[in-house]
């Protein structure tokens, strides 16, 4: 028993630690992190087993360990903190009492080992993203010198950079948001790096902010980069379906690093101001917010005059006569005036909605075949999204 002890203590990595347990006791064994990503295992660790702890890690972070009666499943847990498990591929009623001490003390080694990389992973975590913190906020005299600072990080800050901004659409526990955000952080990185030369990741304030090189000629436009976007928050979501619902902000392309700066606000301001338009799981180009940019910079209550002064009738009919008359006008400008689109969205039929805009016409005294017109009630629509998400 002393001599498996004593080799278990002098094996230095985490491979040499479980061959010293698998070859005194037979056990195939896994480790896997915090993500619940494979860090090692024996020879012949079933694939099966592995599958199901890939698939089922949900239930690992929440310590629900009825789903694996066939394994051992033990969490690593340091100072307040989850750092992994480490599996058996045998049930603990099956272990000899010595095979399960032994197992016991792999355990307490190999969470030492795991809090002792994430420590130093922090710490240069914490130095990079300090780095990408003075260029998102442009806290630096000469960009030759970030440039060449940037080289240490493998980061090419010479050539022309796209930002975009992920954030968590709903408000989640702290502890949760932030064990979600990395894994946000992975799947990012995951899908991107297929399509992106060493695409830049840093969280921030409870924000993923990416900063993605741009060396196609011509650059890509944001809708380009808007697509590429979709198909890989689909991706995500397919991989990850238990992911809550998040949004993204797209920021112009800027072609030196002191502009990084603006693009990062041009995507926080595009994925703030992107919600007035799709609550949940949006993807909004800053070139697309057209009049929200004005808008953002008005006090609310100025915003919300205009929209009475402009809508207040039309407001005050629809609670006389339970009708959606102001729905049906907000929705027809958001599908840019198609009425097939529009009466799609509306679930009515086309000569319905046509019928709807008579008599919207009718309740606000004018008609909106005239662009002067169509112009305020449109800003005025705007401007009552950006009233009811504030108020």
């Amino acid at each position: 028993m002393e001599k498996d002890r004593e080799e278990l203590w002098q094996a230095e990595d985490i491979a040499g630690k479980l061959m010293v347990v698998w070859r005194y006791t037979g056990l195939n064994l896994a480790l896997l992190d915090n993500l619940g990503e494979l860090k090692g295992m024996t020879p012949d660790f079933r694939s099966e087993s592995l599958s199901l702890l890939r698939l089922k890690r949900q239930a690992l972070q929440k310590n629900d360990l009825a789903l694996f009666s066939g394994l051992t499943v033990q969490p690593l847990t340091q100072g307040g903190r989850h750092w992994g498990w480490l599996a058996a591929d045998s049930p603990r009623e099956k272990m000899r009492e010595n095979d399960w001490c032994l197992f016991w003390e792999l355990s307490l080694q190999l969470t030492f080992l795991l809090w002792h990389e994430g420590e130093l992973n922090a710490m240069v975590r914490r130095h990079r993203e300090q780095f990408l913190y003075d260029i998102l906020y442009h806290n630096f005299s000469s960009s030759e010198e970030v440039i060449n600072l940037g080289k240490n990080w493998n980061m090419r800050l010479d050539k022309p950079h796209h930002v975009v901004v992920v954030e968590f659409d709903r408000p989640l526990q702290g502890d949760r948001q932030e064990q979600l955000l990395a894994e946000l952080d992975k799947e990012w990185t995951r899908v991107l790096s297929a399509r992106f030369v060493q695409p830049i990741l840093m969280l921030l304030r409870m924000q993923l902010v990416i900063l993605f090189e741009d060396a196609h000629t011509p650059p890509r436009s944001q809708s380009d980069l808007a697509m590429i976007m979709t198909d890989a928050m689909a991706k995500i979501k397919e991989a990850f379906p238990a992911i809550p619902p998040f949004s993204v902000g797209i920021g112009r392309l800027h072609y030196s690093v002191a502009e990084i700066c603006r693009s990062f606000q041009e995507a926080r301001q595009a994925l703030s101001l992107g919600r007035f338009r799709q609550p949940e799981d949006g993807i909004t180009c800053y070139e697309d917010l057209g009049v929200l940019k004005l808008l953002s910079h008005i006090r609310t209550e100025e915003l919300d005059d205009f929209a009475q002064e402009a809508l207040g009738v039309l407001m005050d009919y629809d609670t006389t006569n339970g009708t959606e008359l102001l729905r049906t006008l907000e929705i027809y400008f958001q599908e840019n005036e198609s009425l097939p689109q529009a009466a799609e969205r509306l679930f009515i039929h086309a000569n319905t909605l046509r019928n709807r805009l008579k008599k919207i016409e009718s309740v606000l005294g004018t008609e909106l075949n005239q662009a002067d017109v169509r112009v305020r009630f449109y800003v005025a629509c705007q401007a009552l999204r950006i009233v009811r998400h504030t108020m």
